[in-house]
């Protein structure tokens, strides 16, 4: 078993890894994978370009630096600095406004968008959530279990409320409060079978909380106990095999899909397809990480996120060991957070120093991203 301390910073590093190791294919078709890098199993050394240019320049323009983190990561960043400062939802949406001010972020979707584009017209947080139950959120949640692993209130509250800022929509909540709350629960020594067992009933409650309560919040509450039912539903069957996963994923996400989602793929942007897909994977029996990150970025779609949020809780279960941390281009920053949530004596960096560190590797990889475009035929 690792130790507690290396799972608390592993809750981190595995979603930062998740993130890099997935962003190399991100939105790409499983079969346009295994037909350009075989089977993807490592962080490949350079893009194999001579294979990539016929897919155009769309894909190359997409195309980020190996072993750089994008917005998955650089979200969880800026919520533990949040929370390390003094938890509030003003305080995060004004690190959100600063952010798109200082073209900080990259690759993030349209919903955080329109989001952060309230807050910036300075329309409270409470009510700034975009109707969506995207997986947002759900991607920087893991480390609010290691932070507040033992403040259960506190874990519930500041998840939901990170959350709901950004994702308006009480599925998106819930799934990041899940996540945040597998996290804690490995962290504590529970087996990936004793989180399985009380997860369903742990988010109901939370569920019920938010949907009833809190009326000074404003997002979508239809959806009522969807993600702890589709919990209950799927761990009331013993499925490890990541096919029968992925199928069931399917079948349950099916009915709850919006109008214009053509097909329920297990790596879609939604929290009871993506979402789902990465918590239920990073539980199963397989003793090897790395393999499940490789199972769940095959099948191409979302794959940073998905693997984020999978990373995250493969590294609240297994530390870090399993996780090449050299293959990470901002290596000793990132382990300076992972670090930050063991000790809590404060933010790792001010808000200055995070924007300006991070608006330059944005700047970088949007130069990147240019020479390579230049090279389409």
């Amino acid at each position: 078993m690792p130790a507690q301390r290396d799972q608390i910073r592993g809750s981190f590093l595995g979603l930062a890894w998740g993130d890099a190791f997935g962003s190399p294919v991100e939105g790409w078709q499983p079969e346009t994978i295994r037909a350009v890098f075989g089977d993807y199993l490592q962080l490949p050394d350079e893009y194999p370009l001579g294979r990539i240019t016929p897919l155009g320049k769309k894909v190359l323009q997409r195309l980020r630096p190996l072993g750089l983190h994008s917005d998955d990561t650089q979200q969880a960043m800026a919520l533990i600095n949040v929370c390390l400062s003094g938890w509030s939802p003003e305080a995060w949406a004004e690190w959100l406004v600063a952010g798109r001010k200082k073209m900080a972020w990259r690759g993030y979707g349209r919903n955080f968008a329109a989001a952060v584009g309230k807050m910036a017209k300075g329309k409270p947080p409470r009510q700034t959530g975009t109707p969506t139950a995207g997986v947002g959120a759900a991607m920087r949640s893991a480390p609010l279990g290691a932070l507040y692993r033992d403040d259960p209130e506190r874990l519930a509250q500041v998840a939901m409320e990170s959350s709901l800022c950004t994702h308006g929509d009480i599925r998106a909540a819930a799934l990041a409060f899940a996540i945040a709350h597998a996290a804690s629960a490995l962290i504590a020594g529970q087996t990936p079978d004793q989180v399985r067992a009380g997860l369903p009933a742990v988010v109901a409650a939370r569920e019920r909380e938010w949907v009833h309560g809190h009326e000074d919040w404003t997002f979508d509450r239809s959806a009522g106990l969807a993600v702890s039912r589709c919990l209950e539903e799927f761990f009331a069957e013993d499925l490890h095999d990541p096919e029968r996963i992925r199928a069931r994923i399917s079948e349950l996400a099916r009915p709850h899909l919006a109008r214009g989602f053509t097909r329920a793929h297990p790596n879609q942007g939604f929290v009871l397809l993506g979402g789902l897909h990465g918590l239920v994977m990073a539980l199963i029996p397989e003793e090897d990480p790395g393999k499940i990150l490789a199972e769940i970025v095959a099948q191409g779609f979302d794959t940073d996120t998905v693997a984020a949020i999978c990373g995250g809780l493969l590294g609240a279960r297994y530390g870090t060991g399993w996780i090449p941390l050299h293959r990470l281009r901002d290596r000793a920053r990132l382990e300076d957070y992972a670090d930050a949530l063991v000790e809590r004596q404060g933010p790792p960096e001010d808000r200055a120093t995070f924007l300006e560190r991070e608006a330059d590797w944005t700047k970088q990889e949007a130069a990147y991203q240019k020479t390579l475009a230049a090279t389409a035929p």
